[in-house]
């Protein structure tokens, strides 16, 4: 642990200055105690930057922050697209045979649904595959902290940690909030601190994809920070990694919304209450009456016909929104497909 850059009185976290963090947060986590590097060149003028950033994520008062935390609450909403990173960021570490478990930076984690939706919903990777869970948000990390998890605040475009010391690196749900000009700075410094042979997985919606158009339509009128943001496309993602160094193949997944529900109504009331919830459009949905009319509203947005006929190759997707009995409950989906680079590290 290298702890040599200026630890003020300044907070860090809602709560903690950076020199209660090393002494009482830090120690207390191996991940961070054998990883975290606050003495790196531009730390200080990073931990400058932290200190006066505001995020659309810390509270509803900004943006949909307790919003977002509150649908996370159920982590098995997007574990479906979530396991599947996880299969790309750290294959090894999904087989019972690993040598040792895989540690996986979650750079862009909130307040840590990857890692309870490890906990929750994969018991048999508890022990193979662990996460830290990073953001730019300070009450985000301290709510993932609050929940007993290993947890740092940082930009995406700075880490705080040593070269090499994780075994993959996965930048996801919210890449395209990484500004542009900081994007390749992004994905060096999850390079960098990825060992050879490692991976480095980036995950987003197309810009031409449905759920970039939901945001578009629905989320960035309707929401108190609005939503402008670029989405990624193939072709530059894989230019962005080429210029870092590194190349990267470019797969298509399918990353669900996935609620249940003990009748067909229970379900989709669930699910347009989740959506709501997730991209702070609970009081827009509100003017659109009940039920029927929110999942209207989706099945709208969420028809990826179109888009699924465009991709370089067939998919299974399910290509709308859709309500299923699965033994006991009802099951309601609303499909999204994201794009998603995956890179390999060459040895040195």
């Amino acid at each position: 642990m290298q702890t040599d850059a200026p630890v003020g009185t300044d907070a860090y976290l809602p709560s903690l200055t950076l020199e209660d963090y090393l002494r009482d947060t830090v120690p207390a986590h191996p991940v961070l105690k054998s990883s975290v590097d606050f003495g790196r060149p531009g730390a200080d003028k990073a931990l400058r930057a932290l200190a006066a950033t505001t995020t659309e994520f810390d509270s509803d008062d900004t943006g949909r922050g307790d919003s977002y935390r509150r649908a996370q609450q159920d982590s098995s909403v997007r574990w479906k697209g979530m396991r599947q990173l996880l299969e790309l960021a750290a294959p090894s570490g999904m087989t019972p045979d690993m040598a040792a478990p895989r540690t996986v930076l979650d750079v862009l984690g909130g307040d840590g649904t990857i890692a309870r939706a490890v906990h929750d919903n994969a018991p048999d990777l508890r022990d193979r595959v662990h996460i830290l869970t990073s953001d730019l948000s300070g009450d985000m990390v301290e709510q993932a902290l609050a929940q007993g998890l290993a947890a740092i605040r940082q930009a995406a475009d700075h880490l705080f940690l040593a070269d090499g010391t994780m075994d993959a690196a996965l930048l996801a749900y919210g890449t395209h909030h990484i500004a542009p000009q900081d994007r390749l700075d992004a994905v060096t410094e999850a390079l960098r601190v990825v060992k050879d042979g490692g991976h480095v997985v980036l995950h987003d919606f197309d810009d031409t994809s449905p759920m970039a158009r939901f945001f578009t339509d629905i989320v960035h009128p309707h929401t108190t920070a609005g939503h402008d943001y670029r989405h990624f496309s193939r072709g530059p993602l894989v230019e962005l990694f080429a210029e870092a160094g590194t190349p990267a193949r470019v797969v298509d997944l399918y990353d669900p919304l996935v609620v249940r529900g003990t009748t067909q109504e229970e379900a989709r009331r669930r699910m347009c209450a989740y959506v709501a919830d997730m991209y702070g459009v609970g009081a827009f949905f509100a003017t659109l009456g009940g039920t029927d009319a929110r999942w209207q509203l989706l099945e709208q947005y969420f028809q990826h016909e179109t888009y699924l006929a465009t991709l370089p190759e067939k998919t299974d997707f399910t290509p709308g929104p859709v309500v299923y009995r699965s033994e006991d409950a009802f099951i309601a989906e609303i499909p999204r497909a994201a794009i998603v680079a995956v890179a390999h590290k060459p040895p040195t």
